[in-house]
């Protein structure tokens, strides 16, 4: 029943979350859900309904359908009604938008980011802003704000006295980078927990649209309830603050700590190699949770090798440190106070010293998903023996989820949250589960035994990887194949040596520091160690070999692979035999059964000006792929553009037999060093580049000129301008015909300025052939030469058959022909930005 409850309000709820922006509150709701008595009155509800199951055996014998389907309802109900609230409570902190105010920031955790301007690392902090007030009169109501993009400053107006009084309390994201920036934020290195800063703050709502890589800032600010960002602009005074509650205080004493830990490991940073660095920041990560020194590269590093997820506070960190304090408190009683014994069961002793831990050590380390998971299994694993509840341990997961989720619905947002309980539930299907594991008879010891622990542990790591497979590419787009192996000897490491010395070493700093720093360069070398291996036979060796898995299906096919992945987990909840279904139906998903069509789809970046258009053609037996790409007048790509785009064609299938060819209509260069790193990654057979460059050494281009021409079965691709021996780059720019004899479909055009035509009305003819111009050049004389060379060169003519459909597709400043408009009539015109 619980884990059935789980899964109904789960989806209930993340459908809900995902769409309740679009629905419409006046006052009166608002008022309603953003009442501080409802949510006591919905968690007085909640525990009414858990206690009607006392009850339960009485009404399961007389009424077990009708009082297990009241008893989902009402939970139902009660989940969605906190939902709102919690929606509601979120929004009323909320900016629409953008000002500049004046605030003082308590400081109450360390930051996500260190302020270096040596190192050039930027600086990011989540705080609350209170005494807010709109910018002072001597600074005009209206400050000039730094624009990395362009010469001149922008202005923003300051926020009224009406609105500031609504944000009392937010929380926000601070920000600030040395290198965007004209004033001296300097202090920013100096700011700790219990600290009080009064600043002039840039306040800004959060992007609600998803990046080109796949990453929603949106939900997860909303994770962490961060309601703005909040750009720094000038700091007036810092000064300590103290908290008014006893559990505040010890919040502030253990982020002062972690404060404390991270300046002893950030002395002399820019003196220190980057792989060492690099080595000491994982080392501080693994111990604190905090993950502010260490880089992208080494994310990058950890992802392609698999282990991601060993960078996180695990659960298996809260239990190993319970685990440890636990027998020595039992030891030390078992020697110095037995009568003890006589009052507490040995057992609860070391049950409660193992949650006081646990709940210690996840506070310290920031509370993250799967520290809290652990800590409240702990504590149902003792309740359930204390009060030998009849009460299984999936039950008990599944109720532990619900909690969760009713403390805050938005944890559903957080990849940890669902990872962390799969892995929980695969756990305990293999009778390894976390507390067994604690409990169990160590086999270090017996020399006999170790060959058939490492084939378990072999069997548990594959169980565990294909078991998550659907869940981690649902969630990062792809998942790396290198998992498989790195982690069957990675795990061991970091649970089994580096975390214990990192712990034994930060409970040792207080009292003898220099041998905690001899335990903690111990713990470091292994990862400088481990990182130079990775680097070496990954990054070097292995390098040309593909390394991701990408879903070849789409969400029907992930909720297929959910079924099957429960029945596998949860034998008792359905029937084996069911597996052939969804095993049969992924399979037919997987395998290529497309049709003959013609798809123009435009592929999202981040950086800006920039536009990339993959054109997918199929006869029904093969499929062609084109990739067309524009500089609108960017100065450069962002560092991940590469990346991000490879990841986009081998999620739309292009890898498996390459790219048919590149075109790059602009005469900017910005490109060619992306198309050569894309080439090393999957085959590209043609590349028409426009303008005059040399070409690289890693990668080959043909000039994009006039009247050159590519066809396949039902496709022809002509360039229709071009002319690079004319050294001037307004008439260098590559203007491309496209003709097919299927229809076409157009997915994710940012604008249409005329809806496509409907294909219905056409003649037989007609809605089976398309002709698509590509005009993205903003230069009038490119266009009047064009119409100079037709009168001597036929073969730069435009086709004009009546049995296509035309299209236009061209951007707000293209610059247009007037020959074309005659000729082209009927022309249905897509518009790029």
């Amino acid at each position: 029943m619980a884990i059935w409850l789980f899964g109904l309000i789960s989806a209930v709820l993340l459908v809900l979350l995902g769409t309740v922006e679009g629905f419409w509150f006046d006052e009166f709701w608002l008022q309603i859900f953003g009442d501080d008595r409802l949510s006591i009155g919905l968690t007085a509800a909640l525990l009414l309904t858990m206690g009607s199951t006392l009850l339960w055996p009485k009404l399961d014998k007389r009424l077990p359908r009708a009082a297990k389907l009241v008893f989902g309802v009402l939970m139902l109900g009660l989940f969605i009604i906190k939902a709102l609230t919690a929606y509601v409570a979120y929004e009323k902190l909320t900016p629409k938008s953008r000002h500049i105010i004046s605030a003082t920031a308590y400081i109450d955790t360390i930051s996500d980011g260190v302020y270096d301007p040596v190192m050039g690392s930027a600086y990011r902090q989540v705080a609350t802003i209170h005494h807010i007030k709109p910018a002072s009169a001597s600074k005009m109501q209206a400050l000039d704000v730094f624009n990395p993009f362009n010469d001149g400053a922008m202005t923003v107006p300051a926020l009224d006295s009406s609105a500031h009084q609504a944000m009392e309390g937010a929380t926000v994201m601070l920000s600030a980078h040395p290198n965007f920036t004209k004033t001296n934020l300097d202090e920013l290195s100096n700011l700790k927990p219990a600290m009080a800063v009064s600043m002039q703050l840039l306040i800004t709502p959060i992007d609600r649209t998803v990046s080109a890589d796949g990453f929603d800032a949106n939900q997860w600010l909303k994770t962490r309830h961060v309601h703005a960002n909040a750009q720094i602009l000038s700091i007036d005074e810092i000064k300590p603050r103290s908290a008014q509650s006893r559990r505040a205080q010890l919040g502030l004493k253990l982020e002062q700590y972690r404060q404390r830990l991270r300046t002893h490991f950030y002395q002399n940073w820019s003196t220190k190699t980057y792989a060492q660095a690099q080595a000491d920041a994982v080392t501080l990560s693994l111990m604190t949770g905090d993950r502010a020194l260490i880089d992208k590269s080494t994310k990058d590093l950890y992802q392609l090798a698999g282990i991601s997820h060993l960078l996180a506070i695990s659960g298996t960190h809260v239990l190993f440190l319970a685990m440890i304090l636990s027998t020595v408190v039992t030891g030390i009683t078992d020697r110095f106070a037995l009568n003890i014994y006589q009052t507490l069961p040995r057992w609860q002793i070391r049950m409660a010293v193992m949650v006081a831990a646990s709940v210690l050590y996840a506070l310290f380390t920031g509370f993250e998903v799967p520290a809290v998971r652990t800590v409240y299994l702990l504590m149902a694993a003792w309740l359930i023996r204390y009060f030998v509840l009849p009460i299984g341990m999936v039950s008990a997961l599944s109720w532990v989820a619900l909690l969760m989720i009713w403390l805050d619905p938005y944890v559903l947002w957080q990849a940890g949250f669902w990872l962390s309980f799969i892995a929980v539930l695969v756990l305990m299907r293999y009778e390894l589960s976390e507390a067994q594991l604690a409990s169990g008879d160590s086999v270090l010891w017996q020399p006999k035994l170790w060959p058939q622990a490492v084939w378990q542990l072999a069997k548990l790591q594959f169980w565990l990887f294909f078991a998550m497979l659907p869940l981690s590419i649902l969630l990062f787009g792809k998942i790396s194949i290198w998992g498989l192996v790195v982690n069957l000897f990675a795990i061991g490491l970091f649970g089994f040596v580096v975390v214990p010395l990192n712990l034994l070493a930060g409970s040792l700093f207080w009292l003898l520091p220099q041998l905690a720093d001899g335990l903690w360069f111990l713990a470091s070398s292994l990862l400088y160690a481990l990182h130079e291996a990775l680097n070496f036979s990954l990054g070097h060796q292995l390098g040309a070999i593909s390394a991701w898995w990408y879903a070849p299906f789409t969400m029907a096919g992930f909720l297929l692979c959910f079924l099957l992945v429960g029945l596998l987990i949860l034998p008792k909840v359905l029937p084996r035999s069911l597996m052939m279904m969804p095993i049969l139906a992924i399979v037919f998903l997987a395998s290529d059964h497309s049709q003959p069509s013609l798809v123009l789809m435009h592929l999202p970046t981040d950086s800006q000006q920039t536009s990339q258009l993959l054109l997918i053609q199929s006869d029904g037996q093969k499929k062609r792929h084109w990739l067309i790409l524009n500089d609108l007048g960017a100065k450069s790509l962002r560092a991940n553009h590469a990346n991000t785009l490879i990841d986009q064609l081998h999620r739309q299938g292009v890898a498996r037999s390459g790219l048919d060819g590149v075109i790059v209509q602009s005469t900017s260069a910005i490109f060619m060093p992306m198309v050569a790193e894309l080439a090393t990654r999957m085959p590209v057979h043609r590349y028409w580049q426009a303008g005059d460059h040399q070409p690289l050494a890693s990668l080959r281009h043909e000039p994009c000129q006039a009247g050159m021409t590519w066809q396949a079965d039902g496709l022809m691709l002509r360039a229709l301008t071009g002319w690079h021996e004319i050294d001037d780059e307004r008439v260098q720019h590559c203007e491309i015909e496209l003709l097919s004899d299927q229809s076409l479909t157009v997915m994710g055009m940012p604008m249409a300025s005329d809806a496509l035509p409907d294909i219905m009305e056409q003649s037989d003819d007609t809605k089976n052939k398309t002709q698509l111009i590509f005009n993205t050049s903003s230069e009038p004389l490119l266009w009047q030469l064009w119409e100079m060379m037709c009168a001597s060169d036929e073969s730069l003519k435009i086709t004009e058959d009546l049995t296509h459909q035309r299209y236009w597709l061209s951007t707000s400043r293209t610059a247009n022909s007037d020959a074309l408009n005659t000729k082209l009539t009927e022309t249905s015109q897509i518009i790029l930005e």
